[in-house]
């Protein structure tokens, strides 16, 4: 049977012997987990032997299927492979449904894969799109094409799997600071839409949103460093202890730092603490210099923080935090454009409060030293 994969006259055939078979177990263990793998699903033997060559030359690991249920078992295998090589016209389940399983799969959803394929229909191509084909390789395969996106996908797999680290790590860090903090779980998620929701009032694209989505939800992980009588402190914070809560914006940026996906929202927490007339802290920024990002989240936690009941106080009905933040917009603490901007917001999407039959509650009765700094 003829193959529809090209050799270029330099490749050679396959090694002969493993090199790594005698490597001590713990080292074999490792040397698997950071060897490149691919998943190569193709009916064709002499198509996957071809491409096994290349990848040996290449050091990478080739794993084999031949029909689609071969591959969704492989694919599903720890390790996982770094990216899979899937001929559309597989047998048993086909290319499409295959791809369709595992980009539903929640442990192989983010799996690069590429589709080996004669197709020519637009139509076909589009299917294989919505399914989650990521990108299309015609046979007779280029050997220098498939090389070079197939680094482009891993890397971008790679990038993937380190954001999702750095937002499993970041939710964790959330979570224990609410906890700390004396707020339910709940509160993150509540922070997190209504900083969104103010961003979209903003005309902020998906990508703005999503930095502002996870400024919102790591902005006062810094506070995990703060004593729990300073947090819990109803009373004027001493000189002292107002100095050591005025730390939790530098000590979360750098908790955060070494997250490099979580780069982007490094301003937000550093900055969401600075006031509109540069009294605020760490860094005394005011105006346009103080990142919008930051302005946005550090409108929505003051008006979170008065509507949230906490351990030592109860929440505060919405009006009253509304009137909050315009006070401290004519006080210079936040812009009053952007104040005006959340607040037709807020009336947009309405709010709750949390106790509607508690209007009474004075608003100096309500509020910790921590809150208003």
């Amino acid at each position: 049977m003829q193959s529809s994969l090209t050799l270029s006259s330099s490749v050679e055939n396959a090694a002969v012997g493993d090199p790594n078979n005698h490597l001590p177990r713990d080292d074999e263990s490792r040397h698997r987990e950071e060897t490149t793998r691919v998943l190569i699903a193709d009916p064709d033997s002499t198509v996957r032997k071809i491409l096994r060559h290349v990848f040996d030359r290449l050091e990478w690991n080739a794993i084999e299927a031949k029909d689609g249920e071969e591959a969704i078992e492989r694919a599903s295998q720890r390790p996982a492979p770094h990216a899979i090589l899937l001929d559309l016209k597989l047998s048993k389940i086909d290319g499409y449904e295959v791809c369709k399983q595992l980009k539903n799969n929640i442990q192989t959803q983010l799996i690069p894969i590429v589709a080996l394929t004669t197709v020519e229909s637009t139509e076909e191509k589009l299917r294989a799109v919505e399914l989650g084909v990521d990108e299309f390789i015609s046979k007779p395969i280029n050997q220098a094409e498939l090389h070079v996106r197939l680094r482009s996908l891993m890397r971008i797999h790679r990038l993937n799997q380190e954001l999702i680290g750095a937002e499993s790590v970041a939710m964790g860090l959330a979570m224990a600071m609410a906890s700390k903090d004396g707020y339910a779980n709940s509160h993150i998620e509540r922070v997190a839409n209504w900083a969104v929701m103010f961003g979209e009032s903003l005309g902020l694209d998906a990508a703005e949103l999503k930095i502002i989505k996870y400024g919102a939800i790591l902005h006062n992980v810094g506070k995990i460093s703060i004593p729990d009588q300073v947090l819990e402190n109803t009373s004027a914070l001493s000189p002292r202890e107002k100095a050591l809560f005025q730390q939790h914006p530098r000590v979360g940026y750098e908790i955060c730092s070494p997250l490099k996906p979580l780069q982007p929202v490094l301003p937000i927490i550093r900055h969401h603490k600075e006031h509109w007339d540069g009294t605020g802290y760490p860094d005394g920024l005011c105006g346009n210099d103080i990142p919008l990002g930051a302005q946005i989240v550090g409108i929505v936690d003051v008006y979170s923080a008065l509507t949230s009941d906490r351990p030592y106080r109860r929440a505060i009905p919405s009006e009253q935090a509304i009137e909050s933040l315009r006070r401290r917009a004519d006080e210079g603490w936040h812009s009053p454009q952007l104040v005006d901007v959340f607040i037709q917001c807020v009336e947009k999407h309405g709010h709750k409060p949390s106790r509607p039959d508690d209007t009474s509650v004075p608003e100096t009765a309500t509020t910790n030293s921590a809150d208003s700094e």
